[in-house]
């Protein structure tokens, strides 16, 4: 998988947290949560890992792994940096 294929997974749809419900849009490099301003942010690649790196948390951690089984859209997990624990799953 390559960055542009990250990105274009995150931007193809309006996703939902599993537990809270809430909606997360990303375009043009912005996290919109909800009604929320839209929150800047990067992703880049580390030891073959992609990583979420927002301007404002939306997690207990900031610097968030992505993980997106078989290239699917359907649900994407969050893992915190520091801590490798589960943090957000978002689900299309």
């Amino acid at each position: 998988m390559t960055l542009e294929d990250v990105y274009s997974i995150l931007e193809s749809k309006i996703y939902y947290e599993k537990d809270s419900m809430r909606k997360f849009s990303f375009i043009q490099n912005s996290i919109h949560i909800d009604r929320r301003a839209f929150i800047p942010f990067v992703i880049y690649k580390e030891d073959e890992n992609f990583f979420l790196e927002p301007d404002t948390p939306i997690a207990e951690e900031k610097e968030l792994r992505i993980e997106i089984k078989n290239n699917s859209s359907d649900s994407i997990q969050f893992y915190g940096k520091k801590s490798g624990e589960k943090l957000l799953i978002l689900e299309g």
